[in-house]
């Protein structure tokens, strides 16, 4: 299903965070009137949520029409489904105020300043009865951005302060050949064919039952084994015939390292190492973290009440003010 674009916060939190354990969830009405969870000492207010909520809410209506909540998703129908994602991003951006909050994180000046002329804009473009609906003033808006920005801040800065050398082996780019045939006879006619001196790739476009025959990998890309018998090869080196799923395989080494292309996996496999060490961070941070939730004050929040709010903007002006 198409996503709207402001979401570059919430996914990178959400690819961040998936590795992560869970804090520990306990369904309560011990919580105030107004708030919709805590996860440790930060809270969400219900029209936090609404805000989200409508935002999304209207952006999928502006493009798929609102015929689109009478569809389900497995056992969920639409409505269910996107309040249940409005729960979640909120909670990933809650968690990491908190996160900064332990990590001595702290919002800029100047983010400060743009939260605030951004809530400003927002909140003007808001009708007396959407602000009604839901029930917020503009300083609970600059609140939401100022948290939307922290939270983007502790990441970078969490992330950035962890120290990765990535050596060129680790990140090397290699080119190669491949043929792949499903009858382990024909594997080995034509590895005694390449080996009498018949041309590679003639063979591979003859008879490979792969859809490419050239391709650069990286590690990880593919399994195991073809990984190991891959990244051993020399310059033009032949592998011997190996099985690899209903097949077999006969690789040649075309370039045992890509300059370019190796250079910026160099930086790709840092960040995923920054990634887990941040995963690591917040993992060991939340699994002593209590987070309480209001679920019958967010059963009771029904589209229906709020045909009225037409605002979907929130998530674009933050954009304009931040850059996504």
């Amino acid at each position: 299903m198409k996503k709207f674009r402001a979401t570059a916060l919430i996914l990178a939190l959400a690819l961040a965070l998936s590795g992560c354990e869970n804090t520990k969830i306990v369904l309560t009405t011990g919580l105030a009137g107004d708030e919709l969870f805590r996860i440790g000492e930060v809270s969400c207010l219900l029209p936090e949520a609404l805000v989200y909520l409508c935002n999304q809410k209207n952006q999928y209506e502006n493009t798929y029409g609102i015929e689109m909540w009478d569809y389900e998703i497995g056992d969920e129908t639409m409505e269910e489904y996107l309040k249940s994602q409005v729960v979640s991003q909120l909670a990933q951006v809650k968690s990491m105020v908190y996160l900064a909050g332990q990590q001595g994180v702290e919002l800029s000046e100047e983010n400060a300043a743009l939260a605030a002329e951004a809530a400003a804009e927002y909140y003007t473009s808001l009708g007396e009865e959407e602000i009604g609906r839901l029930g917020v003033d503009q300083d609970l808006i600059q609140g939401m951005y100022e948290e939307y920005c922290l939270a983007r801040e502790a990441y970078e800065q969490i992330t950035e302060d962890v120290a990765v050398e990535i050596s060129d082996d680790e990140a090397r780019i290699i080119e190669i050949q491949q043929i792949y045939v499903l009858e382990e006879s024909l594997a080995y006619e034509l590895k005694t064919r390449l080996d009498e001196g018949e041309d590679f790739e003639s063979l591979a476009s003859n008879y490979s039952k792969s859809s490419k025959i050239t391709l650069t990998i990286a590690r990880g890309d593919m399994d195991e084994e073809y990984e190991e018998i891959a990244f051993s090869l020399d310059n033009d080196e032949v592998s011997e015939v190996f099985a690899s799923g209903e097949g077999y395989y006969i690789l040649k080494c075309t370039s045992t390292y890509l300059e370019e292309e190796s250079e910026k996996n160099k930086e790709k496999v840092a960040q995923q190492q920054r990634t887990t060490r941040f995963q690591e961070i917040y993992a060991e941070l939340m699994a002593d973290t209590l987070s309480e939730f209001h679920d019958a004050l967010w059963e009771n929040v029904v589209f229906a009440d709020y045909d009225s709010v037409t605002t979907d903007s929130f998530f674009e002006v933050y954009e304009t003010w931040f850059g996504g």
